[in-house]
């Protein structure tokens, strides 16, 4: 930067009114948007000469002969660090002795910093447009990112280890969940791992997530097409045709509801769902889970087809269960729970001796319980013995064609509401995968992927629709995020998406080439490994529930109780549904609800006010009495944005403080004040409003003229566009008393002492030209860049000697 440079530098940083905002906010602007710089300088010395510009600036406006905001100046001591912020040492920051300048040489600044894309600037259209698809195919595409920036050494083992050590037991799980759960044949629960789980790593954002069918998911897609798949006493083959169908049509569903939400940037419905519902979520599955693996697991699969026990509720199931215990299947019984208790032993014995021996983390246990009950089924003939058997399993082809044909049309409207609950419920589980398994950015540095994009929910959505497009041609299972094998995917080493192409192609493997070798599985062992994830469901409902006690959190608790007696009594999808609704229904309770407070003043002090209902960090409990009400004012806080979400309430719980004076007394109670009152509003909290909230004001205001009463407003964060509108609406016109300017003040004190020295009861000379100039002198800033010491000062804070300020004059300087 050259000496003019700099000089022109400093003198824009110069104060204008004084103020400290104006120069850091140009300072902001200079840096945060300044794209290059054409001088030749590096960005170090660059960053070294802005930063003494704006301290030669600040060292100039704090001159005795002009201090900022009138402070006076200390020496060795800027003064605006001292007036404004009395305590900063306290948090951390620059200490009274310490300038701006001294922190370019002690800040290391990174030494290679991005520079903006030229062609994003470029006077010709063909070279932006091929510059942001570019970086729009890279943003919808992270594999283009992350994949050139791959580290083989730090990440490639880990990767590998990570997708073999995914795939030895999600391969049988998958196996399980298609004909277990869904009735359909396993080949498309393998297929859930294949193709769709690469076309995820490549357009997933969060490096860890490990896609494809989820037992949660395919508990409730089977209890949802249960009833259309059994109805009619069909044959088995028919039973399996139709449960194909369902599960493609489900699975486009899913498809198509990912895409739209994704590009319809719907993502921030994540934070629909409460604490309390995704316990309830995962307990309730966990619960229905349980006793559909324990029926497979006693043999007693045919006598429940037979009976319709699996469109039935938790409580019939478990009543069936333990009637038919006498009819339980020995050999099948023994293969299960031997399996399971093999499967705990090793998980226990990770989990105790993991530390000492991280080799552990890698025991392939379920893979080898899986193929060694295949060699004890193959020689000692289990399936002669009456033990259910995988058998042949027929090799999926490759032929694409959409479940959404002519024939199938009709039955997508039976089951569209419970495939959009079901959606809504995996994207859920995606989102919780992204929150609470990878933090981003990284806490650990040297875990962290080569230059992975920011997680987004909005492309998690795309990703998922797009995988669950490719799938729905196979029929496979709807893919989503799995929580277990995502964390089992992170704790195994796993770095980057890599780790999910190991994982799709060791899955491919299988499904094209060694279906046969898994001919004798017994279908036992498949529960065995179910079992497992019914513990993973109900683990952690225990700790959670004290939890929920220790909290005294009644509300989720109450909805975790509601899911729960809703599924063991009715069915899964109804509970999930009743959580929903009631999720749903406290948004949007807490959206609509009207905020404001009654305030009064500390005792003591002249601008200081509280909320005379809620104790403050400075107001205990026992002190709200004392505080200073005025009588014949109401002073009322918005602490909110008004929208036409929130303001509905407004004139109704502004009728019950004037009764009251307080929003601890029920309306059922007779009135304690007369209702006759001023009202002045503090509007500190209302950053934005729209055209309902200004007709909710200007009805307000209209009501209180209407009584021969005064309406202000105090500490109003006055936009340019707020101001607009409110002159646009008539709201200034009805707030400028007797030719006066409108009742804008830049304290409640302020107000307050206009009321009391009665200048709206007499004649003043504004003009409703003197509000335009007003508004065109506003920049259009942030409502939290206005600074209340930028306001003039109080007619009795002037020195003696000066001109007495009319009353115009001083109203002008009090307005906002």
């Amino acid at each position: 930067m050259t000496a003019d440079a700099d000089d022109e530098a400093s003198s824009r940083l110069l104060p204008d009114s004084g103020s400290t905002h104006s120069v850091a906010s140009s300072f902001l602007r200079s840096r945060l948007f300044s794209f290059g710089s054409s001088t030749g300088v590096s960005s170090a010395v660059a960053e070294t000469s802005a930063y003494t510009a704006l301290d030669r600036a600040l060292d100039h406006a704090s001159r005795p002969d002009d201090t900022i905001l009138g402070a006076p100046r200390r020496p060795g001591s800027p003064a605006h660090l001292k007036a404004r912020h009395p305590h900063r040492a306290e948090y951390g920051a620059l200490s009274s002795a310490q300038s701006l300048s001294s922190c370019a040489t002690e800040v290391n600044h990174p030494k290679d910093e991005p520079e903006a894309d030229p062609r994003l600037f470029s006077h010709r259209r063909r070279d932006r447009f091929r510059a942001k698809s570019t970086y729009y195919l890279k943003y919808y595409l992270p594999i283009l990112t992350w994949l050139p920036n791959y580290s083989v050494k730090a990440a490639l083992a880990g990767d590998i280890l990570a997708g073999l050590t995914i795939a030895s037991f999600n391969i049988p799980l998958s196996l399980a969940y298609a004909r277990t759960q869904i009735g359909v044949p396993e080949k498309y629960g393998l297929l859930g791992f294949t193709f769709p789980q690469i076309i995820y790593a490549c357009m997933g954002t969060v490096p860890v997530m490990v896609t494809g069918p989820e037992p949660a998911i395919s508990v409730m897609i089977g209890q949802a097409i249960a009833p259309f798949v059994t109805a009619g006493n069909p044959s088995f083959e028919e039973m399996e045709r139709r449960a194909i169908m369902y599960n493609g049509i489900i699975t486009a569903l899913f498809a198509i509801i990912y895409l739209v939400m994704g590009f319809l940037r719907l993502g921030f419905v994540d934070a629909l769902l409460s604490q309390g519902l995704l316990r309830g979520f995962i307990t309730a599955v966990g619960i229905v889970l349980t006793f559909d693996t324990l029926i497979q697991a006693l043999g007693l699969s045919a006598i429940a087809a037979a009976q319709n026990i699996p469109t039935a509720s938790a409580g019939v199931k478990l009543g069936f269960i333990l009637t038919n215990l006498k009819n339980a299947h020995g050999l099948t019984a023994a293969i299960s729970f031997i399996g399971f208790f093999l499967i705990i032993f090793f998980r226990v014995s990770r989990k105790r001796w993991g530390k000492r021996f991280p080799a552990l983390i890698y025991f392939p246990d379920i893979f080898l319980i899986v193929v060694f009950s295949i060699i004890m089924s193959w020689k000692l003939d289990w399936y002669s013995k009456g033990a259910d058997i995988v058998g042949g399993l027929e090799r999926p082809n490759i032929e694409l064609k959409s479940p959404l044909t002519s024939e199938t049309l009709p039955r997508v409207s039976e089951i569209a509401s419970s495939a959009f609950i079901i959606a809504l419920l995996g994207f859920f589980q995606t989102a919780a995968i992204a929150k609470n398994i990878f933090a981003d950015p990284p806490t650990n540095p040297h875990v962290a992927p080569p230059k992975n994009p920011t997680i987004s929910m909005n492309r998690e959505l795309v990703a998922l629709g797009t995988a669950n497009l490719l799938g729905m041609f196979m029929f496979s299972l709807p893919v989503i995020g799995g929580y277990g094998r995502s964390k089992a995917n992170a704790v195994a080493g796993a770095r980057t998406q890599l780790c999910s192409i190991v994982f799709a192609f060791a899955t491919i493997i299988v499904t094209f080439a060694l279906l046969p070798a898994i001919y004798y599985l017994p279908r036992a062992t498949l529960a065995a490994v179910l079992g497992l994830i019914c513990i993973g469901l109900l683990e952690d409902f225990p700790s959670e529930l004290i939890g929920y006690f220790k909290m005294h959190a009644w509300g989720d608790l109450t909805l975790v109780t509601i899911m729960i007696a809703i599924t063991l009594g009715v069915s899964l999808q109804i509970g999930i549904s009743v959580g929903i609704v009631i999720s749903l229904v406290q948004i949007m309770r807490h959206a609509t609800r009207t905020r404001i407070q009654v305030l009064a003043r500390v005792p003591g002090t002249i601008d200081t006010f509280r909320n005379a209902d809620v104790p403050s960090h400075d107001v205990a409990d026992h002190e709200l009495d004392s505080l200073e009400k005025l009588h014949n004012v109401l002073l009322v806080k918005i602490t909110e944005p008004l929208t036409f979400a929130n303001c509905g309430e407004l004139q109704s719980r502004l009728r019950r403080l004037e009764r009251y004076g307080t929003m601890r007394m029920h309306p059922s109670l007779p009135a304690m004040r007369s209702g006759d009152q001023n009202v002045v509003f503090d509007l500190e909290g209302m950053t934005a409003c729209d055209t309902t909230a200004i007709k909710v004001l200007l009805a307000i205001v209209e009501a209180y003229r209407s009584k021969g009463k005064f309406v202000l407003f105090a500490r109003l964060p006055a936009t340019k566009k707020m101001m607009l509108l409110f002159k646009r609406s008539g709201l200034s016109r009805l707030l400028s008393y007797n030719s006066h300017p409108p009742a804008y003040f830049s304290s409640i004190h302020g107000a307050l002492e206009a009321l009391d020295e009665c200048i709206f009861e007499t004649p003043g000379n504004w003009s409703p030209e003197d509000e335009d100039r007003e508004i065109e002198a506003m920049a259009d800033e942030d409502p939290e860049a206005i600074e209340e010491d930028s306001i003039a000062t109080d007619i009795e804070g002037s020195s003696e000697g000066e001109e007495t300020v009319d009353e115009k004059t001083y109203l002008k300087r009090e307005m906002v």
